[in-house]
């Protein structure tokens, strides 16, 4: 696990030298993911499963039923977005309430500002690449883990929060918690990544053409 948080840690340091120091850091960010992060939990998920003794199964890396996968998968994702832009709201709210101001979402006005090839890999990364990378680490191999230690609902809790947090958006933290505890809730329920994987591509696509149609 400390490896893990390290990987997610440098990232994350990675993204704000980016967006320190680049005129397009949602760009930048999204291609160091793309040839940084993806290939390290690529590796690393090898090693462990290899270690370990665990297989595709094992990982939950099957199709299983597939009108229970996309049915699960879709209303997973219809879910998802409900709870998270909830939640947005009432953070949105409560720092209105308290700063007498709207937050400001940097990554949303940079989303609004791409074109061409550079949009064309923010929606490769998202919804491709992050759905697949993303579960099998937190669903795949860390969810199972905690599941053994706390249980079933301490589990989701507790892979929400890390989800939400190794994340590193604040404004968002609280939306991000509660799609990682239904990601970890649908895997729970199909014992597959197919329905997770799905329903985060679904919403990541939602979470993408909302900000970039309603600059939201």
């Amino acid at each position: 696990m400390a490896t893990w948080l390290a990987i997610f840690g440098i990232y994350s340091v990675l993204g704000v030298v980016l967006m320190l120091s680049t005129d397009n850091p949602l760009f930048y960010s999204h291609l160091a993911y793309a040839i940084f992060l993806c290939p390290l939990i690529a590796i690393s998920v090898a090693l462990i499963t290899r270690r370990h003794g665990r297989g595709r199964e094992e990982l939950g890396l099957r199709w299983g039923n597939p009108a229970r996968t996309i049915s699960f998968g879709g209303l997973g994702a219809l879910a998802a977005v409900g709870m998270s832009y909830a939640a947005f709201f009432l953070v949105y709210f409560a720092f209105y309430l308290l700063a007498g101001r709207t937050p400001v979402s940097a990554e949303s006005e940079q989303l609004r500002g791409l074109g061409g090839g550079h949009l064309a890999l923010t929606l490769l990364v998202t919804v491709v690449l992050a759905p697949v990378f993303e579960e099998l680490f937190f669903r795949g191999l860390f969810y199972p883990t905690l599941r053994k230690r706390v249980g079933v609902w301490g589990a989701i809790v507790l892979n929400g929060v890390i989800f939400g947090a190794l994340h590193m958006q604040p404004i968002f933290m609280l939306s991000l918690v509660l799609v990682g505890m239904a990601l970890a809730f649908l895997y729970e329920k199909t014992e597959s990544l197919a329905a997770p994987m799905l329903a985060h591509s679904m919403y990541n696509l939602a979470v993408v053409l909302i900000a970039v149609l309603t600059g939201g």
